[in-house]
């Protein structure tokens, strides 16, 4: 028998009979971004038998664009992934609802060694997911600091990488475990979590039109069993630390760095979505999203 602490034991104890009941005939299919550690709770429930595995069917997507895709076309029924696509998806008037925040604190800008501080970015080239989070995070601290640079946009995290490895920018935005994951004459300039703590990155979303009963009752055993498994990652539970060095390929150190930098949290607090409100008229400003919604057209609290 694997490893649980004492306090995910009761955790299974007290939800046993939502995560580790009867088999539903209904299977919740989760999309996930596979360069991001955000479904690291999931993942390690999954592994550790905490929850029950033919319950769910995890479907991998290289970037937030593709997961919004699928989860508008019904695809998949719900889905880890930046908020800003989620409001993106909700504000064309797509079922798109967000029903928790989960991975806080993993966003920061990675540059070259010539870049000193943030004052050095002013008239730089930075690489960014076009209308992602972390460029919302750019952009709001590029205009708090009086930082005017030159975007420089790709679709996956892979991309970003590459360019800045092949000196085509100077910075880039990214998140954990691909920061950690960048070699060479590179280093973290600025994490988003000092001067924004707390602040949620992916959220958990669905697709309502997708969600009949029994998955509904599926994703609700699935965030109670995530928050079960919460304490095991930051007390970085050495179990959970070896499953986190296989499935995103890291060594000791940069597992140890990546969790440092990554809070998990779900609800869906007042901080965070006055975060997300902020950071989403940008994108409106940006002509991302035509208009800006209200929270009742962009969170649904699960009953």
């Amino acid at each position: 028998m694997k490893y649980l602490t004492t306090f995910t034991l009761l955790c299974a104890l007290l939800f046993g009979s939502l995560a580790c009941g009867p088999k539903q005939a209904d299977t919740l299919r989760m999309g996930i971004i596979g360069p991001s550690i955000n479904h690291l709770p999931l993942s390690f429930a999954l592994d550790t038998g905490q929850t029950d595995s033919e319950a769910y069917k995890m479907i991998s997507f290289s970037s937030g664009w593709e997961v919004q895709e699928a989860l508008i076309a019904g695809k998949i029924d719900a889905a880890i992934i930046p908020f800003s696509y989620a409001w993106n998806a909700a504000a064309r008037g797509y079922p798109v609802k967000i029903v928790s925040f989960l991975e806080r604190e993993s966003d920061a800008i990675v540059s070259s060694s010539s870049v000193i501080d943030l004052k050095d970015l002013h008239t730089r080239k930075i690489g960014l997911l076009k209308a992602s989070t972390v460029e919302l995070l750019m952009i709001d601290l590029a205009e708090s600091a009086g930082i005017d640079f030159s975007p420089v946009y790709f679709r996956t995290p892979n991309e970003l990488v590459a360019a800045l490895q092949a000196r085509q920018v100077d910075a880039i935005v990214a998140y954990v475990p691909v920061i950690q994951q960048i070699t060479g004459d590179f280093h973290v300039l600025h994490w988003f979590g000092e001067s924004h703590p707390q602040h949620p990155c992916c959220d958990i979303a669905v697709n309502q039109k997708q969600l009949n009963p029994a998955k509904t009752l599926i994703l609700k055993q699935l965030i109670e069993t995530m928050h079960c498994v919460l304490p095991d990652i930051d007390a970085h539970d050495p179990q959970l630390l070896g499953f986190a060095k296989d499935t995103f390929r890291l060594n000791d150190m940069q597992v140890a760095e990546a969790l440092n930098h990554t809070k998990f949290r779900t609800g869906l607090d007042e901080e965070g979505k006055a975060l997300q409100r902020r950071l989403m008229t940008i994108a409106v400003r940006k002509g991302y999203q035509k208009t800006m919604i209200g929270d009742d057209s962009i969170y649904l609290e699960l009953p």
